[in-house]
Protein backbone atom coordinates (compact mmCIF):
# COMPACT_ATOMS: atom_id res chain seq x y z
CA UNK A 1 0.00 0.00 0.00
CA UNK A 2 2.68 2.25 0.41
CA UNK A 3 4.44 1.91 -2.30
CA UNK A 4 1.35 2.46 -4.06
CA UNK A 5 0.29 5.78 -2.75
CA UNK A 6 4.11 6.42 -3.37
CA UNK A 7 3.59 5.70 -7.55
CA UNK A 8 0.25 7.39 -6.82
CA UNK A 9 1.79 10.36 -5.42
CA UNK A 10 4.67 10.66 -7.97
CA UNK A 11 2.64 10.61 -10.49
CA UNK A 12 0.35 13.95 -9.37
CA UNK A 13 3.62 15.46 -9.50
CA UNK A 14 4.68 14.64 -12.73
CA UNK A 15 1.23 15.84 -13.88
CA UNK A 16 1.81 19.15 -12.25
CA UNK A 17 5.15 19.76 -13.82
CA UNK A 18 4.00 18.68 -17.14
CA UNK A 19 1.44 21.40 -16.81
CA UNK A 20 3.97 24.03 -15.77
CA UNK A 21 5.89 23.26 -18.27
CA UNK A 22 3.33 23.49 -20.95
CA UNK A 23 2.29 26.62 -19.53
CA UNK A 24 6.30 28.11 -19.72
CA UNK A 25 6.57 30.90 -21.89
CA UNK A 26 2.73 31.63 -22.30
CA UNK A 27 0.53 34.21 -21.08
CA UNK A 28 -1.71 33.36 -18.15
CA UNK A 29 -4.96 32.51 -18.75
CA UNK A 30 -7.24 35.49 -17.93
CA UNK A 31 -10.60 35.01 -15.88
CA UNK A 32 -13.99 37.01 -15.21
CA UNK A 33 -12.99 39.72 -12.73
CA UNK A 34 -16.20 40.72 -10.45
CA UNK A 35 -16.88 43.66 -8.08
CA UNK A 36 -18.34 43.73 -4.92
CA UNK A 37 -21.72 42.51 -6.10
CA UNK A 38 -20.16 39.31 -7.37
CA UNK A 39 -20.94 40.39 -10.90
CA UNK A 40 -18.99 39.67 -13.55
CA UNK A 41 -17.45 42.67 -15.35
CA UNK A 42 -16.06 43.75 -19.19
CA UNK A 43 -13.47 40.73 -19.78
CA UNK A 44 -14.40 37.95 -22.36
CA UNK A 45 -12.47 35.08 -23.22
CA UNK A 46 -12.10 33.80 -27.08
CA UNK A 47 -12.15 30.16 -26.41
CA UNK A 48 -11.25 29.55 -29.95
CA UNK A 49 -8.27 31.58 -30.18
CA UNK A 50 -6.88 30.58 -26.40
CA UNK A 51 -3.53 33.06 -27.22
CA UNK A 52 -5.32 36.07 -28.02
CA UNK A 53 -6.15 39.19 -26.12
CA UNK A 54 -9.17 39.91 -23.89
CA UNK A 55 -11.97 41.24 -25.30
CA UNK A 56 -13.69 43.89 -23.88
CA UNK A 57 -17.21 44.18 -23.97
CA UNK A 58 -18.98 46.93 -25.60
CA UNK A 59 -20.44 48.91 -22.50
CA UNK A 60 -24.25 49.19 -23.23
CA UNK A 61 -23.85 45.61 -23.46
CA UNK A 62 -21.93 45.30 -20.42
CA UNK A 63 -24.65 47.17 -18.43
CA UNK A 64 -27.29 45.24 -19.78
CA UNK A 65 -25.76 41.77 -18.28
CA UNK A 66 -25.57 43.35 -14.97
CA UNK A 67 -28.92 45.38 -14.64
CA UNK A 68 -30.14 42.23 -15.95
CA UNK A 69 -29.16 40.42 -12.63
CA UNK A 70 -30.47 42.74 -10.47
CA UNK A 71 -34.22 42.85 -9.01
CA UNK A 72 -34.31 45.26 -5.99
CA UNK A 73 -33.91 48.97 -6.80
CA UNK A 74 -30.24 50.24 -6.39
CA UNK A 75 -29.84 52.84 -4.31
CA UNK A 76 -27.44 54.93 -5.71
CA UNK A 77 -27.57 54.99 -9.60
CA UNK A 78 -25.36 57.35 -10.55
CA UNK A 79 -22.39 55.98 -8.30
CA UNK A 80 -23.44 52.63 -9.96
CA UNK A 81 -23.34 53.64 -12.98
CA UNK A 82 -20.46 56.01 -12.75
CA UNK A 83 -18.32 52.30 -11.60
CA UNK A 84 -18.88 50.85 -14.31
CA UNK A 85 -18.46 53.26 -16.98
CA UNK A 86 -14.62 54.25 -15.32
CA UNK A 87 -13.25 51.55 -17.14
CA UNK A 88 -14.71 52.66 -20.29
CA UNK A 89 -13.86 56.40 -20.02
CA UNK A 90 -10.10 57.27 -20.34
CA UNK A 91 -11.07 61.10 -19.40
CA UNK A 92 -13.45 59.78 -16.36
CA UNK A 93 -16.12 62.46 -17.09
CA UNK A 94 -18.59 62.24 -14.34
CA UNK A 95 -21.68 60.81 -15.00
CA UNK A 96 -25.29 63.51 -14.77
CA UNK A 97 -27.83 60.61 -14.18
CA UNK A 98 -31.25 62.33 -13.93
CA UNK A 99 -34.08 60.47 -12.24
CA UNK A 100 -37.52 61.25 -12.81
CA UNK A 101 -41.17 60.09 -13.72
CA UNK A 102 -40.93 59.58 -17.67
CA UNK A 103 -44.47 57.97 -18.39
CA UNK A 104 -46.18 59.70 -14.98
CA UNK A 105 -47.25 56.62 -13.17
CA UNK A 106 -46.33 58.97 -9.62
CA UNK A 107 -43.13 56.64 -9.45
CA UNK A 108 -39.46 57.94 -10.39
CA UNK A 109 -38.23 54.82 -11.56
CA UNK A 110 -36.55 55.94 -15.03
CA UNK A 111 -32.89 57.15 -14.83
CA UNK A 112 -31.93 59.31 -18.03
CA UNK A 113 -28.19 59.82 -18.51
CA UNK A 114 -25.57 60.37 -20.96
CA UNK A 115 -22.38 57.95 -21.23
CA UNK A 116 -19.50 58.29 -22.97
CA UNK A 117 -17.15 54.89 -24.30
CA UNK A 118 -13.99 54.96 -25.58
CA UNK A 119 -13.51 53.24 -29.17
CA UNK A 120 -10.23 51.65 -29.53
CA UNK A 121 -7.76 50.67 -32.32
CA UNK A 122 -8.53 47.18 -32.88
CA UNK A 123 -4.46 46.76 -33.21
CA UNK A 124 -2.76 49.40 -30.93
CA UNK A 125 -5.75 49.18 -28.13
CA UNK A 126 -5.28 53.50 -28.47
CA UNK A 127 -8.10 55.23 -28.21
CA UNK A 128 -9.32 56.57 -31.54
CA UNK A 129 -12.66 58.52 -30.84
CA UNK A 130 -15.15 59.01 -28.29
CA UNK A 131 -18.78 58.21 -28.65
CA UNK A 132 -21.81 58.72 -26.47
CA UNK A 133 -25.01 57.65 -25.96
CA UNK A 134 -28.36 59.06 -24.26
CA UNK A 135 -29.70 55.88 -21.98
CA UNK A 136 -32.80 55.53 -19.96
CA UNK A 137 -32.44 52.89 -17.55
CA UNK A 138 -36.28 52.23 -16.18
CA UNK A 139 -36.62 49.58 -13.13
CA UNK A 140 -40.78 47.86 -13.33
CA UNK A 141 -41.89 45.04 -11.52
CA UNK A 142 -38.56 44.01 -10.49
CA UNK A 143 -36.51 43.90 -13.43
CA UNK A 144 -34.40 46.30 -15.32
CA UNK A 145 -34.38 47.32 -18.77
CA UNK A 146 -32.06 49.56 -20.78
CA UNK A 147 -32.65 51.58 -23.83
CA UNK A 148 -30.37 54.05 -25.78
CA UNK A 149 -29.77 56.49 -28.46
CA UNK A 150 -26.26 56.15 -30.25
CA UNK A 151 -25.19 60.25 -31.15
CA UNK A 152 -22.66 60.72 -33.84
CA UNK A 153 -18.66 60.23 -33.52
CA UNK A 154 -18.19 63.30 -34.69
CA UNK A 155 -19.67 65.05 -31.46
CA UNK A 156 -16.48 63.52 -29.72
CA UNK A 157 -18.47 62.10 -26.33
CA UNK A 158 -19.74 65.93 -25.76
CA UNK A 159 -23.51 65.75 -25.77
CA UNK A 160 -25.42 65.83 -22.28
CA UNK A 161 -29.44 66.21 -21.60
CA UNK A 162 -30.32 70.00 -22.05
CA UNK A 163 -33.76 69.12 -20.33
CA UNK A 164 -36.53 66.92 -19.45
CA UNK A 165 -39.38 69.11 -20.22
CA UNK A 166 -43.35 68.60 -21.87
CA UNK A 167 -43.09 69.45 -25.75
CA UNK A 168 -46.13 67.60 -26.72
CA UNK A 169 -48.58 68.60 -24.37
CA UNK A 170 -49.53 65.09 -23.01
CA UNK A 171 -48.22 66.33 -19.31
CA UNK A 172 -45.74 63.65 -19.90
CA UNK A 173 -42.10 64.85 -20.24
CA UNK A 174 -39.58 64.60 -23.08
CA UNK A 175 -36.06 64.40 -23.30
CA UNK A 176 -34.38 67.06 -25.09
CA UNK A 177 -30.11 66.05 -25.77
CA UNK A 178 -27.99 68.33 -26.94
CA UNK A 179 -24.49 67.43 -28.70
CA UNK A 180 -21.71 69.77 -29.95
CA UNK A 181 -19.18 69.93 -33.04
CA UNK A 182 -16.57 72.05 -32.44
CA UNK A 183 -15.05 73.27 -36.16
CA UNK A 184 -12.01 75.34 -36.99
CA UNK A 185 -14.18 78.67 -35.93
CA UNK A 186 -17.34 78.00 -34.33
CA UNK A 187 -19.33 75.29 -32.30
CA UNK A 188 -22.55 74.20 -33.66
CA UNK A 189 -25.09 72.67 -31.59
CA UNK A 190 -27.66 70.07 -32.24
CA UNK A 191 -30.71 68.61 -30.06
CA UNK A 192 -32.91 66.20 -30.72
CA UNK A 193 -36.09 65.32 -28.83
CA UNK A 194 -37.14 61.43 -27.47
CA UNK A 195 -39.88 60.70 -25.77
CA UNK A 196 -40.74 57.54 -23.49
CA UNK A 197 -43.92 56.29 -24.53
CA UNK A 198 -44.93 52.64 -23.35
CA UNK A 199 -42.14 52.10 -22.06
CA UNK A 200 -40.05 52.08 -24.74
CA UNK A 201 -37.75 55.18 -26.14
CA UNK A 202 -38.61 56.50 -29.22
CA UNK A 203 -36.82 59.70 -30.71
CA UNK A 204 -38.47 62.12 -33.34
CA UNK A 205 -37.13 62.85 -37.07
CA UNK A 206 -35.50 65.85 -36.91
CA UNK A 207 -32.66 67.77 -35.39
CA UNK A 208 -32.06 71.31 -34.23
CA UNK A 209 -28.90 72.90 -35.49
CA UNK A 210 -27.39 76.22 -34.20
CA UNK A 211 -23.82 77.97 -34.51
CA UNK A 212 -22.52 79.79 -31.58
CA UNK A 213 -25.68 78.80 -29.53
CA UNK A 214 -26.06 81.78 -26.47
CA UNK A 215 -29.28 80.79 -25.10
CA UNK A 216 -31.39 77.16 -25.05
CA UNK A 217 -35.06 77.19 -22.89
CA UNK A 218 -38.42 75.38 -23.17
CA UNK A 219 -41.50 78.50 -23.51
CA UNK A 220 -44.76 77.17 -24.19
CA UNK A 221 -43.86 73.94 -24.84
CA UNK A 222 -41.11 75.10 -27.89
CA UNK A 223 -37.53 74.60 -27.69
CA UNK A 224 -36.53 78.27 -27.99
CA UNK A 225 -32.65 78.54 -29.30
CA UNK A 226 -30.67 81.65 -29.73
CA UNK A 227 -27.63 82.50 -31.67
CA UNK A 228 -26.42 81.70 -35.35
CA UNK A 229 -23.49 83.54 -35.48
CA UNK A 230 -20.69 81.68 -37.86
CA UNK A 231 -17.45 82.71 -37.02
CA UNK A 232 -15.04 81.86 -39.81
CA UNK A 233 -14.26 85.21 -41.97
CA UNK A 234 -15.19 83.84 -44.81
CA UNK A 235 -19.23 83.67 -43.31
CA UNK A 236 -18.94 87.54 -43.73
CA UNK A 237 -20.29 90.63 -41.12
CA UNK A 238 -23.45 90.16 -42.37
CA UNK A 239 -24.89 88.12 -39.53
CA UNK A 240 -26.69 88.94 -36.97
CA UNK A 241 -27.84 86.87 -34.20
CA UNK A 242 -31.12 85.44 -34.19
CA UNK A 243 -33.90 82.85 -32.28
CA UNK A 244 -35.20 80.36 -33.48
CA UNK A 245 -38.14 77.77 -32.06
CA UNK A 246 -38.76 74.23 -32.59
CA UNK A 247 -41.81 72.64 -32.00
CA UNK A 248 -43.27 68.76 -32.08
CA UNK A 249 -45.61 68.64 -35.22
CA UNK A 250 -47.10 65.69 -37.25
CA UNK A 251 -44.59 63.59 -35.10
CA UNK A 252 -41.60 65.67 -36.08
CA UNK A 253 -39.32 68.15 -34.51
CA UNK A 254 -39.88 71.41 -36.94
CA UNK A 255 -38.20 74.51 -36.87
CA UNK A 256 -41.42 77.09 -36.80
CA UNK A 257 -40.24 80.27 -36.73
CA UNK A 258 -36.29 82.74 -37.01
CA UNK A 259 -37.15 85.86 -35.68
CA UNK A 260 -33.74 88.25 -35.81
CA UNK A 261 -32.57 89.74 -32.75
CA UNK A 262 -31.27 93.31 -35.14
CA UNK A 263 -32.33 94.34 -38.76
CA UNK A 264 -30.30 97.39 -38.81
CA UNK A 265 -30.16 97.98 -42.36
CA UNK A 266 -33.17 97.12 -45.19
CA UNK A 267 -31.26 94.00 -46.04
CA UNK A 268 -31.49 92.85 -42.54
CA UNK A 269 -35.15 93.57 -42.24
CA UNK A 270 -36.19 92.17 -46.09
CA UNK A 271 -33.95 88.76 -44.66
CA UNK A 272 -36.38 88.40 -41.20
CA UNK A 273 -39.73 89.37 -43.28
CA UNK A 274 -38.38 85.99 -45.59
CA UNK A 275 -37.83 83.73 -43.06
CA UNK A 276 -41.61 85.19 -41.40
CA UNK A 277 -42.86 83.76 -44.62
CA UNK A 278 -41.44 80.68 -44.34
CA UNK A 279 -42.76 79.91 -41.32
CA UNK A 280 -46.13 81.13 -41.84
CA UNK A 281 -46.00 84.20 -40.31
CA UNK A 282 -47.83 86.70 -42.98
CA UNK A 283 -48.88 89.30 -41.51
CA UNK A 284 -45.23 89.85 -39.83
CA UNK A 285 -43.24 89.42 -43.38
CA UNK A 286 -45.73 92.06 -44.92
CA UNK A 287 -44.58 94.66 -42.29
CA UNK A 288 -41.34 93.94 -42.20
CA UNK A 289 -40.85 94.01 -46.25
CA UNK A 290 -42.87 97.03 -46.19
CA UNK A 291 -40.56 98.72 -43.28
CA UNK A 292 -37.51 97.27 -45.83
CA UNK A 293 -39.23 99.51 -48.09
CA UNK A 294 -39.05 102.91 -46.09
CA UNK A 295 -35.98 102.78 -43.61
CA UNK A 296 -32.47 104.23 -44.28
CA UNK A 297 -29.51 102.64 -43.44
CA UNK A 298 -27.45 105.18 -41.84
CA UNK A 299 -23.75 103.50 -43.28
CA UNK A 300 -23.02 100.39 -44.41
CA UNK A 301 -19.05 101.49 -43.07
CA UNK A 302 -19.15 98.00 -40.88
CA UNK A 303 -20.19 95.90 -43.69
CA UNK A 304 -18.10 93.96 -47.15
CA UNK A 305 -19.63 94.17 -50.77
CA UNK A 306 -18.48 91.64 -53.63
CA UNK A 307 -18.44 94.40 -56.12
CA UNK A 308 -16.86 93.27 -59.42
CA UNK A 309 -15.32 90.02 -58.10
CA UNK A 310 -13.50 91.93 -55.22
CA UNK A 311 -14.55 91.79 -51.76
CA UNK A 312 -14.79 96.17 -50.91
CA UNK A 313 -14.93 97.38 -47.42
CA UNK A 314 -18.31 99.07 -46.57
CA UNK A 315 -18.11 103.08 -47.22
CA UNK A 316 -15.49 102.92 -50.02
CA UNK A 317 -17.98 102.69 -53.28
CA UNK A 318 -21.11 105.05 -52.28
CA UNK A 319 -22.42 104.96 -55.99
CA UNK A 320 -23.01 101.17 -55.90
CA UNK A 321 -24.32 101.15 -52.33
CA UNK A 322 -26.46 103.38 -52.99
CA UNK A 323 -27.73 100.97 -55.88
CA UNK A 324 -27.33 98.44 -53.40
CA UNK A 325 -29.99 99.89 -51.19
CA UNK A 326 -32.30 100.88 -53.85
CA UNK A 327 -32.05 97.03 -55.07
CA UNK A 328 -33.03 95.66 -52.11
CA UNK A 329 -36.22 98.47 -51.86
CA UNK A 330 -36.99 97.22 -54.81
CA UNK A 331 -36.92 93.27 -54.23
CA UNK A 332 -38.82 93.95 -51.15
CA UNK A 333 -41.59 95.71 -52.62
CA UNK A 334 -41.50 92.42 -55.09
CA UNK A 335 -41.77 90.19 -51.90
CA UNK A 336 -44.78 92.33 -50.71
CA UNK A 337 -46.23 91.98 -53.76
CA UNK A 338 -45.39 88.25 -54.13
CA UNK A 339 -47.50 87.14 -50.91
CA UNK A 340 -50.25 89.49 -51.25
CA UNK A 341 -50.93 88.02 -54.41
CA UNK A 342 -50.70 83.95 -52.39
CA UNK A 343 -52.76 85.13 -50.03
CA UNK A 344 -55.22 86.36 -52.34
CA UNK A 345 -54.92 82.40 -53.23
CA UNK A 346 -53.50 83.20 -56.88
CA UNK A 347 -51.08 80.06 -57.73
CA UNK A 348 -47.24 80.74 -56.79
CA UNK A 349 -45.96 80.63 -60.70
CA UNK A 350 -48.78 83.35 -61.87
CA UNK A 351 -48.15 85.40 -58.25
CA UNK A 352 -44.64 85.56 -59.19
CA UNK A 353 -44.82 86.56 -62.72
CA UNK A 354 -47.47 89.35 -61.66
CA UNK A 355 -45.38 90.22 -58.60
CA UNK A 356 -41.83 90.49 -61.07
CA UNK A 357 -44.08 92.79 -63.42
CA UNK A 358 -45.34 95.20 -60.52
CA UNK A 359 -42.22 95.84 -59.34
CA UNK A 360 -40.04 96.35 -62.32
CA UNK A 361 -37.62 93.29 -61.89
CA UNK A 362 -34.48 93.18 -63.93
CA UNK A 363 -31.34 90.63 -63.94
CA UNK A 364 -29.28 93.50 -62.83
CA UNK A 365 -30.81 92.97 -59.49
CA UNK A 366 -28.67 89.71 -59.05
CA UNK A 367 -25.43 91.70 -59.08
CA UNK A 368 -26.61 93.97 -56.10
CA UNK A 369 -28.77 90.72 -54.40
CA UNK A 370 -25.32 88.77 -54.41
CA UNK A 371 -23.40 91.74 -53.06
CA UNK A 372 -23.12 91.02 -49.49
CA UNK A 373 -20.21 89.63 -48.57
CA UNK A 374 -19.95 86.05 -46.82
CA UNK A 375 -21.35 82.92 -47.56
CA UNK A 376 -23.56 83.26 -44.49
CA UNK A 377 -25.86 85.27 -46.72
CA UNK A 378 -28.53 84.03 -49.22
CA UNK A 379 -27.78 83.30 -53.03
CA UNK A 380 -30.39 84.59 -55.44
CA UNK A 381 -30.33 83.51 -59.04
CA UNK A 382 -33.55 84.31 -61.58
CA UNK A 383 -35.01 80.74 -61.11
CA UNK A 384 -35.26 81.29 -57.45
CA UNK A 385 -36.49 84.91 -57.12
CA UNK A 386 -39.37 83.98 -55.60
CA UNK A 387 -38.48 80.70 -53.48
CA UNK A 388 -38.91 80.06 -50.18
CA UNK A 389 -35.65 81.57 -48.28
CA UNK A 390 -35.24 78.06 -46.17
CA UNK A 391 -34.36 76.66 -49.85
CA UNK A 392 -31.92 78.61 -50.52
CA UNK A 393 -29.81 78.11 -46.85
CA UNK A 394 -26.22 76.90 -46.61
Amino acid sequence: MKRNGLRYLGAGIGIVMLCLLTLAGRERPKFPVHNSQNVALILDVDAANPSSETVRRPLLDQLRIELNQLHEPIRDMTDWLQTRVVPYDSEKEPLNVIQTDLDKDGVSNEWVSVLVEDILDNQTGVVQARKSYGVVIDFKEGQFTLQSLNFSSENNGRTKVMTINDLTGDSKPEIVWVSTNSGAHTNFSSYAVSSWLGGTLETYVGTAVIASVSKAEIRERKLELSGGLIGSVGAGPWQKEFRESYAIVENKLKRTGRVYVQSPTPYHRLISGMWAESHGYREQALRDYSEAVEMQATSYQDYAFIFEGEWVQGGINPDKEAEFDRTIKRFSQLRKELLTEVSRGVDPQNACLSAKKKAGFDKVWLTYLNAPAGYANPHWEEGTICSDIALLEL
